[in-house]
């Protein structure tokens, strides 16, 4: 079933959707599995095409390290892997149809849409960092046009005590805050995020929510046993370029990826 015209009203009005689960246990189980392989350094894939990030130990955004590119060293205590769009498993869940049906109510069903960021998003238990409030769009992407629409599937439960996503809704309708983008101002923080407007994006495994990219968001650590694991696609339209002429990986679209494909390659 596709996402109807109420719902879509509901995404516009608040900047996000909850549209369920979109894998059934066995493929949610699958993507759970690949990523701890990935973590560990067990898969077979090619990790020099992965962004890999630890976790920082105190739980301050200032003191996360930049990353790079590989593995790092085995360990589950990852933050952020970006390039997931390269492991067939993460490229054929990012290629359902729901995720198409999107693209193109969001991009129009003319146009090619490729992938700015497939990336896996952990705080370990005990641990995690806190994600100040921001916006995913602005000069400092270095691209000529903002991505729109970012698909978020929870891999584990994501809940107010392990650090699930928080919003404000309807602060997409606000533009870009700032000409750089990404992290606001304490006077903006102050002025578009009381305590009271606060939306708590509590979801089980498996579950999928729409963000709009200027929607405001943020996220805490996790304070509990069990960690908060989570799959975020974003979709841009693929004639969107980098600053530096680079184009991005066609998800949908004439000469999109193939997860078999990429599978035979490694």
């Amino acid at each position: 079933m596709g996402i109807t015209q109420d719902q879509w009203g509901q995404y516009h009005r608040d900047g996000f959707l909850r549209i369920g689960s979109q894998s059934d246990r066995r493929e949610l189980e699958g993507l759970q599995e690949r990523i701890d392989e990935i973590m560990l350094g067990q898969a077979e894939l090619d990790y020099d095409r992965l962004m890999m990030q630890l976790d920082s130990s105190t739980g301050k955004y200032d003191d996360v390290s930049g990353g790079g590119k590989g593995l790092r060293e085995p360990s589950l205590n990852y933050r952020k892997i970006q390039g997931l769009e390269y492991d067939a498993l993460f490229l054929d869940y990012m290629q359902k149809p729901i995720f198409r049906e999107i693209c193109a109510y969001i991009y129009g069903g003319h146009a090619s849409v490729a992938c700015f960021r497939a990336m896996f998003m952990n705080k370990p238990a005990q641990l995690g960092t806190e994600l100040p409030w921001h916006q995913d769009g602005g000069g400092s992407w270095h691209i000529d046009r903002d991505p729109l629409v970012t698909v978020w599937t929870a891999l584990d439960p994501a809940t107010v005590e392990n650090g699930c996503v928080q919003v404000v809704a309807g602060t997409h309708q606000l533009g870009i805050l700032s000409e750089q983008g990404h992290t606001i101002t304490p006077e903006q923080e102050a002025r578009f995020c009381p305590m009271e407007s606060i939306v708590d994006l509590e979801l089980e495994p498996g579950e999928v929510m729409i963000l709009h990219n200027w929607l405001l968001h943020r996220s805490g650590v996790n304070r509990s046993d069990i960690s908060r694991r989570a799959f975020s696609a974003c979709y841009i339209d693929a004639r969107t370029r980098h600053d530096n002429g680079n184009q991005y990986s066609l998800i949908f679209g004439e000469g999109a990826m193939n997860p078999q494909e990429l599978a035979q390659a490694v």
